[in-house]
């Protein structure tokens, strides 16, 4: 009889516990990183020594609970792993692409003002006398400048907020590598099979899930499950090995990229990013730098070409032209800790190459001291300072330790306008030349200038100077003192002083062409229309506004392809997430469907207990009577 009560006893238990399985797995039905669990049970063998009361010796011994098994499935877990790291890998990039496209697109785009220059000097071959028209050609140079400006500080103050946030990702993946190392302890100390321990497993599975979206893992479980994880591939170094994990630092590569390093700083090693949104952040900032190459190779461009040509001409006072753009500037940042609110401004002089500088306020002797960043050289006293070219005044009230570095710019970070007036300008040619109007042939002059002869002719020579054709195909340069200045034939440069002509097409014998100075108020508009010519000359990269289009499609085509990919990649992590919950997910009709099967046996045990009670009460009651 005590057979029956013992085998009844045990049902009961496991079926207990098989009813609180599938309560916690409908409860979690809904949590994520829930893998559905199930009791394993099993038939019971009776001891070997029984009671005299147990004269059954083969009889069955009832049922236990040998685990709580989870229905994982590793090879689905690592491909949901993979595909979601790929997720958030393109996720990261497309982010951090569609602000660097808003920054070189839309209003903030150069386009515009490039196209407003060239539309300011279009108006300036139309009427260049206008003061009004060279100061709104000035003003459109200023605003290009200026857009250049503000979108290399743009790009400037992405690549810094990307790495931070690169930074956080690496600060991330240390804290869940410390965490699955402490989960790993605490399955080291967990019983096999108990449900502390497939709690522990469900909380290891979602710390790996959560660090394959910031890098690509390969895992390895030893027989308690204990993860052990490297990052890349199987040869990569190890984020956690048990209880042990490693720290994440990231930093800029060489190549415009991220690195990821593991383990103490000194003896770290680099990690291949494979996937994840480190990976994602990597190929943002590549881009993000190079498009930030692409915008200072359009301003210098700019600027060169521009100023080129505009010293190649006079402006309204006869004067040489001077050079349009500035291709430096030095920009002071105020250090963090700064007291006061002083505010400083910088000025560059013409020519001036200095390197970093640092500014600081003494307030015991009410000094600045302004120094090379190295300490060579420094200057102190009150304000304004000069050194190497740079000239620093300050508004606003300092305190003492207050320090302000001062970083050259280059690029698009550096061009600005020159302090030219409207008058200087240089809408007109600096030299002309005008063919004689007997000439017979089909012949043009061109002049460029060029450098003063070296050493300068003695006596100097008079101006105008006079190109004449002679029979073979010959030219000659002369003065107004007819000296020979130098001799060629058709097609050649001759060198003067200060310029340099040739003759193109058929001249005739005897043809002659008058070279002079442009006066002042009487040159044209020939160097405007050479500079507005500027917007149609191809260079490596195509025209001007080419060169733009390509610094905006470096961000835009990448930026497409990631977001397609960055749908398939979805798709791919929606299909992995569904063939894991098929197998390892909570499926509420099926564990509807084993409750009842258990609630079933659950009272079908207890009725026996019941009936094995009410039998030994008869029995005890017969005895008794």
């Amino acid at each position: 009889m005590s057979d029956i009560l013992g085998v009844a006893l045990s049902g009961v238990r496991a079926t207990r516990i098989a009813l609180e399985q599938i309560a916690d797995n409908v409860a979690n039905a809904a949590t994520p990183g829930h893998v559905r669990r199930r009791a394993e049970v099993a038939s019971l063998l009776p001891p070997a020594s029984l009671s005299p009361f147990e004269r059954d010796r083969v009889g069955a011994g009832g049922v236990e609970v040998r685990g709580i098994a989870r229905a994982a499935d590793l090879i689905r877990q690592d491909s949901l792993r993979r595909t979601g790291g790929d997720v958030a890998m393109l996720e990261a990039a497309e982010r951090w692409l569609s602000l660097v496209q808003s920054s070189l697109t839309g209003p903030e785009s150069v386009a515009q003002p490039i196209s407003e220059l060239f539309a300011g000097l279009s108006d300036l071959v139309s009427d260049p006398a206008s003061i009004a028209v060279r100061a709104t050609f000035l003003s459109r140079a200023d605003a290009l400048a200026q857009r250049f400006n503000a979108s290399a500080a743009d790009l400037d103050r992405l690549e810094r907020d990307l790495k931070a946030d690169a930074d956080g990702e690496a600060g991330r993946l240390t804290s869940l590598g410390r965490a699955l190392a402490e989960v790993n302890l605490q399955l080291r100390r967990a019983t096999p099979g108990s449900g502390v321990a497939a709690g522990l497993a469900d909380r290891r599975d979602k710390l790996l899930g959560e660090i394959g979206q910031i890098a690509t893992v390969e895992v390895r479980f030893d027989a308690r499950g204990m993860a052990q994880v490297r990052i890349g591939d199987a040869g990569g170094p190890l984020l956690v090995d048990g209880p042990r994990s490693e720290a994440a630092r990231v930093e800029r590569a060489p190549d415009g990229g991220l690195l990821l390093r593991l383990g103490p700083q000194g003896s770290d090693e680099v990690a291949p990013l494979l996937g994840g949104s480190l990976a994602g952040l990597a190929v943002a900032r590549t881009l993000l730098l190079e498009a930030g190459s692409r915008l200072d190779a359009l301003a210098d461009r700019i600027a060169a070409d521009m100023n080129a040509q505009h010293i190649e001409g006079a402006d309204a006072l006869g004067a040489d032209g001077q050079p349009l753009f500035a291709t430096r500037r030095v920009v002071a940042e105020a250090a963090r800790g700064n007291g006061g609110d002083s505010r400083v401004f910088v000025s560059l002089a013409d020519g001036a190459a200095p390197g970093p500088m640092r500014l600081s306020f003494n307030a015991v002797s009410g000094e600045w001291t302004l120094a090379r960043a190295d300490a060579s050289d420094q200057v102190t006293g009150t304000m304004p300072l000069t050194l190497d070219g740079v000239t620093v005044e300050a508004a606003g009230a300092a305190r003492g330790g207050d320090l302000f570095l001062l970083e050259p710019r280059t690029g698009a970070a550096g061009i600005g306008l020159r302090p030219l007036a409207p008058a200087e300008v240089a809408a007109a040619p600096r030299w002309l030349a005008d063919a004689a109007p007997g000439n017979r042939g089909v012949a043009n002059a061109e002049i460029r200038r060029g450098p003063a002869l070296d050493p300068p002719p003695v006596p100097p020579l008079v101006p105008p100077f006079m190109v004449h054709a002679l029979a073979g195909g010959l030219v000659e340069l002369r003065d107004a003192d007819d000296v020979v200045v130098a001799a060629g034939a058709v097609g050649d440069w001759l060198d003067g002083d200060g310029f340099a002509v040739r003759v193109t097409g058929r001249p005739a014998e005897d043809d002659r062409f008058r070279i002079r100075l442009t006066e002042p108020g009487q040159g044209g508009n020939g160097n405007a229309v050479a500079l507005l010519a500027l917007r149609g000359v191809r260079g490596p990269s195509g025209t001007i506004e080419d060169s733009h289009d390509r610094l905006v499609a470096g961000i835009a085509v990448p930026l497409a392809e990631t977001r397609t990919r960055e749908e398939a990649a979805r798709a791919n992590r929606d299909a992995a997430a569904e063939a894991l919950a098929q197998t390892s997910g909570v499926d509420l009709n099926r564990e509807a469907a084993e409750m009842l099967l258990f609630q079933q046996a659950y009272q079908a045990n207890a009725r026996i207990i019941q009936t094995a009670r009410e039998t030994f009460a008869a029995l005890i009651q017969s005895v008794g009577g």
